[in-house]
């Protein structure tokens, strides 16, 4: 049956690519044919080599079994009768005629990857993961096993604005294709073409969801007041300088990825001139790599308040406000926490406010990034709010440098309340 016959009926982007790459990373709009590439790629692998282990990975096991493996496209109705796969659903496991055999992971327990030891992965929209970056890293670690060829993953998604998306697009070891919705027209209804493809032509909806194309700057996002255009027409300018004065860092604990933004005052304005991000680190990690680019600068940090009771990395009875403090840097930061909602708001004004002047309304920005600032400017543009919700989408991986920033403008720069008296410790030796 022609249905069997992929090798026949496959277009040219569907076919596996030739060469050394590590990763396939397809990118593109809806009915592109995304899973079925997918399925066709993991029993290809499967089948060309006896007792392959394959990582199945999705946004949690009912997308697995509904898209990757009982789908239209998916492996088990596209795969020829005498090499089907056999279906375990209680094991999370499909395995081959052949002896090999994969198992079904899901983004929602990324330490289930911890014991995966293959060299096969195929990994599907994987941008509306839960926790993507936490399944990258423990799938990295488990692809390590020897065979016929070398360690490979697909990655089937509809775009989102995602650093790590971006990250594995730009290594040299990815093979990287965009595809549109109407590359696969002559297999899907042309009403679905003329009625609602047609609708969403030329938005921004319609960029992402027909022609795969990766949104900067997207709708629904947290910090809508802010615009990487450049300054005066929005909060981007490389004319701002390091003054050589007082260093205001704002801090996130959250280990992965420890983030700072670094910034001086100029009046009442906030310029940021860098901003760190370490992948699994710590406090001590931060204040050093601080301590190495601004070497004898008197350091201002507003962090996270929790760090006065928590410890992300330090021996027993050290936090990470006393890491700080060791390291010479000067702290600012209230009793508690604000809620989320007013450091959201108070950035916001700190990006772009209506002010009256005698010659009527006009628009500041007292909040200017310097490009070079280039993980602050991606999640000001990127972080966005879960649907349906009010809250900002904690699993993007853009919240940790826009918390950062938060926390400094909310103790130095706050325009919506008072100014009160900051708490200031420093360390007495």
């Amino acid at each position: 049956m022609a249905q069997y016959e992929w090798h026949l009926c496959a277009r040219d982007a569907q076919r596996t690519p030739p060469g050394d790459w590590l990763t396939w990373l397809i990118e593109s709009g809806r009915g592109w044919g995304k899973t079925r590439t997918g399925g066709e790629w993991v029993c290809e692998r499967a089948e060309e080599y006896a007792g392959r282990w394959i990582a199945l990975i999705a946004k949690n096991p009912a997308d697995a079994r509904d898209y990757m493996i009982e789908g239209p496209g998916g492996i088990l109705k596209n795969t020829y009768p005498t090499l089907r796969p056999t279906y375990e659903p209680t094991k999370r496991r499909l395995t081959w005629p052949n002896g090999s055999w994969a198992t079904i992971f899901s983004s929602e327990e990324p330490d289930q990857l911890r014991g995966f030891s293959g060299d096969t992965a195929w990994l599907d929209e994987f941008a509306k993961w839960k926790n993507p970056r936490e399944c990258w890293d423990n799938l990295a670690f488990g692809m390590r096993e020897i065979s016929n060829d070398r360690p490979r993953k697909l990655i089937t998604t509809t775009p989102r604005p995602l650093p790590l998306l971006e990250e594995i697009e730009e290594d040299p070891d990815t093979h990287f294709y965009v595809g549109t919705s109407y590359e696969n027209r002559v297999n899907l209804a042309p009403e679905w073409f003329s009625k609602t493809l047609q609708k969403y032509e030329g938005t921004r909806l319609g960029e992402q969801e027909i022609h795969g194309v990766r949104l900067e700057d997207v709708e629904g996002r947290v910090y809508s007041s802010f615009s990487k255009k450049a300054f005066p027409g929005g909060n981007v300018c490389d004319t701002i300088e390091d003054t050589g004065g007082e260093l205001f860092i704002g801090m996130d604990f959250n280990v992965n990825p420890m983030s700072a933004v670094v910034a001086v005052k100029a009046a009442d304005e906030c310029h940021v001139i860098d901003s760190i991000s370490i992948d699994t680190s710590n406090t001590e990690e931060m204040a050093q790599e601080i301590s190495d680019r601004y070497p004898r600068r008197k350091v201002i940090v507003c962090p996270d308040p929790s760090g006065k009771a928590r410890k992300t990395s330090a021996k027993v009875g050290v936090t990470d406000f006393t890491i700080l403090e060791r390291a010479g840097f000067t702290i600012r930061a209230p009793k508690a926490a604000s809620p989320v909602v007013d450091r959201i708001n108070n950035s916001q004004a700190m990006y772009r406010q209506t002010v009256q002047t005698p010659d009527g309304p006009m628009e500041r920005r007292r909040a200017l990034i310097h490009p070079r600032a280039k993980s602050l400017i991606k999640a000001l543009s990127g972080l966005c709010y879960k649907d349906g919700t009010s809250q900002p989408d904690k699993g993007s991986g853009f919240d940790h440098p826009c918390d950062a920033f938060d926390y400094l403008l909310w103790q130095e720069f706050n325009v919506l309340v008072p100014v009160r008296r900051p708490v200031v410790r420093t360390l007495r030796i």
